[in-house]
């Protein structure tokens, strides 16, 4: 198994660069909660996979991945609460300044291009005429 330790050799330094904004968006800011996060990027990459037609418009794709996500994440809150608690604009606003926030992003934005590629692939192996 020493391809998967040199591939993580290549691999760790950007995990290393993202974990902040991991810890501070998808986890408690001790440890990512890799499961939630998991599922919900599995989903949403899967469904843009099925919809992607063209490998050109992956990158559109990508953002379209990542601003649902963000979606989901502020509106769940909101579902789980039985519509209790406002939305406040301001402090969402605020969000896209912070550093932390902004890895987030990227490791989203990364994590989607990766998952609807390897999904399309998938795909145009099982569905061989679509």
């Amino acid at each position: 198994m020493e391809f998967i330790d040199q591939i993580m050799g290549y691999i760790q330094p950007a995990i290393d660069f993202f974990m902040p904004g991991l810890l501070a968006n998808a986890g408690d800011g001790t440890v990512v909660n890799w499961m939630p996060l998991g599922i919900q990027m599995g989903v949403i990459a899967l469904v843009l996979a099925l919809l992607m037609r063209e490998f050109g418009a992956i990158l559109i794709f990508t953002v379209v991945g990542v601003i649902i996500h963000i979606i989901v994440d502020v509106v769940m809150p909101m579902v789980r609460g039985g519509g209790a608690g406002d939305f406040d604009i301001m402090a969402f606003g605020q969000l896209f300044t912070q550093t932390p926030y902004q890895l987030y992003l990227g490791a989203l934005a990364i994590g989607y291009f990766v998952a609807i590629i390897i999904l399309s692939i998938i795909k145009g192996l099982v569905f061989r005429g679509d």
